[in-house]
């Protein structure tokens, strides 16, 4: 039997990471409801300050977004690292009382759950989401004071044979396609987590996912594969974004961090 533990990245077309979920999602609250279990969380407003002062520090807005030097990429990776630590701990705080230990473990995260949408979903899809849009709102922060607009969150490409280059996909556009019953031309398209760029979300300088599987992994968390029947079947996720993108990706994994 094949466990459901990891929330892929290969979003579903017609369904979005976070979508339906209401909560209080800051640091503070969840740090509220039980302080003695969240002393990483602490400071999370401040933690950026640091990172942007060593990445950023006598440089124009001009010259940062111009090259993603190795201080830089250092300073994003730190952070997004961190986005991905809190955005577990966070989601975890929040189910204390759903699982046995602290975390679920594989037996837990295939059981069956209702989102806050009244899908059924696995625990493993639930806590994946959750983590995501943490993870999200946590990296959105910190680019912003780290690169501001230099980052991508969650954009959507789509690879034009005809014109040999890429195109971005607008939220509108790909909106409208959902609305429409049109989703089936999504199919092909890639929406990575975080994009670094110049200013020009079409010129990609670096590209990060997220991964966050439901039990705590002893090895490193591999890319997640297209399913077959898709365009990209018998791949994975870090080939395609490499290949329609340009740059390596890496991943961001809570215990792990970056991997390449």
């Amino acid at each position: 039997m094949v466990l459901v533990l990891q929330a892929a990245c290969i979003t579903p077309v017609g369904v979005q990471r976070g979508d339906g979920y209401s909560y209080d999602n800051s640091v503070s609250a969840a740090c509220r409801q039980n302080p003695a279990n969240c002393p990483a969380l602490a400071g999370k407003e401040a933690a950026f300050e640091p990172i942007r002062q060593a990445g950023t520090a006598g440089l124009s807005v001009a010259v940062v977004l111009a090259a993603l030097n190795d201080e830089a990429r250092s300073s994003i990776e730190q952070a997004l690292t961190y986005c991905g630590e809190i955005a577990r701990s966070e989601v975890l705080l929040r189910y204390q009382t759903a699982f046995k230990g602290p975390t679920p473990d594989a037996n837990e995260c295939n059981q069956w759950t209702v989102d806050a949408q009244g899908r059924r979903v696995t625990w493993a899809m639930r806590l994946g989401t959750e983590m995501h849009e943490v993870a999200r709102q946590c990296a959105e922060e910190a680019l912003n004071k780290l690169r501001p607009g230099g980052f991508s969150l969650e954009q959507r490409y789509r690879y034009d044979s005809r014109a040999g280059r890429r195109k971005l996909v607008s939220t509108t556009e790909e909106q409208a396609l959902k609305d429409s019953g049109n989703q089936g031309e999504l199919r092909g398209t890639v929406k990575p987590d975080v994009v670094i760029h110049s200013g020009d979300p079409l010129d990609v300088q670096a590209i990060y996912d997220f991964k966050f599987p439901c039990v705590n992994p002893n090895d490193v968390p591999d890319w997640d594969s297209y399913p077959e029947g898709h365009p990209y079947s018998g791949l994975h996720q870090g080939d395609i974004y490499q290949q329609l993108l340009g740059p390596k990706p890496a991943r961001i994994t809570p215990r792990w961090g970056v991997i390449r």
